[in-house]
């Protein structure tokens, strides 16, 4: 087993980062809301905000509390926040606390758009155009093409089928040539030959190495917290030597995501 290790890769994401800021302005700031204090969301818009500033990229944390507001004021908010001129990119940190809250990914235009949620930024994905994509999506392309994978006819499973990892990634990897199995509701017996396996499950520890087909390249993208430790869906302490390259969670993807969000934002 080959382990990815994400924080490198991220490094030289970093230096391209760098390289443009040098022959390039940094346009205006990237704006990040965040609704509610939901833990997880919390670590993550930390994360964002901390690499952001260290590259010296503008970035504008707006945290609202949704309990002191009502929901159409909350909303106002938001659109505020997305409206500004001084705001060249928006992102909205899920998950939103109330169902109601997602009309605001609604209102981003597809310019600002650079985690790619708006629905004009999923409309042209699903018909096809990649000429823009996801932070996730950016991540996968990076994962196979430095690792040099074939994926045109191979077998492919996405466990979990989100709107965030595993649809867009089944969706993409299908427009790609593969041939791509998605199950919401994993057990060993689901696994057949597949040489690539793409996890976004909710359930922390939930694939073992050894179920997994010898050689298999599995990509990580699960984030659960357990006994106050960030794990993924692989169970790294289950028997993963047969495995190929194995991206990990936390450490693999994550850091990646991060970057090419940044880079979304200017234009790289």
């Amino acid at each position: 087993m080959k382990l990815f290790n994400g924080n490198e890769h991220a490094k030289l994401l970093e230096a391209k980062i760098t390289k443009h800021l040098e022959k390039n302005d940094s346009k205006g700031s990237l704006a990040i809301v965040q609704i509610g204090d939901n833990p997880e969301s919390s670590k993550y818009v930390t994360i964002k905000e901390k690499v952001a500033k260290r590259l010296e990229v503008p970035v504008r944390i707006v945290r609202i509390d949704h309990t002191k507001m009502q929901s159409l004021e909350v909303v106002v908010r938001g659109s505020d926040v997305i409206y500004s001129p001084s705001n060249s990119s928006v992102i909205i940190q899920l998950p939103l606390p109330k169902r109601r809250f997602y009309s605001l990914l609604t209102k981003i235009p597809y310019e600002k758009d650079v985690d790619m949620l708006s629905e004009g930024a999923k409309r042209k994905f699903y018909t096809g155009d990649f000429s823009r994509v996801s932070p996730v999506i950016r991540s996968i392309e990076y994962f196979i093409e430095s690792n040099k994978l074939k994926i045109e006819a191979k077998n492919i499973l996405i466990v979990g089928f989100g709107a965030l990892v595993g649809k867009p990634i089944s969706f993409y990897l299908e427009k790609q040539g593969a041939k791509v199995r998605i199950t919401e509701n994993y057990s060993p017996d689901k696994v057949g030959s597949e040489s690539l396996i793409v996890l976004s499950s909710d359930v922390p520890n939930l694939v073992k190495g050894e179920d997994l087909p010898e050689g298999c390249n599995v990509i990580d993208f699960g984030s659960s917290v357990l006994n106050g430790k960030t794990v993924g869906n692989l169970d790294m302490n289950s028997d993963t030597s047969r495995l190929g390259i194995v991206s990990p969670s936390p450490g693999g993807m994550g850091p990646l995501v991060v970057r090419f969000l940044l880079m979304n934002h200017l234009g790289i």
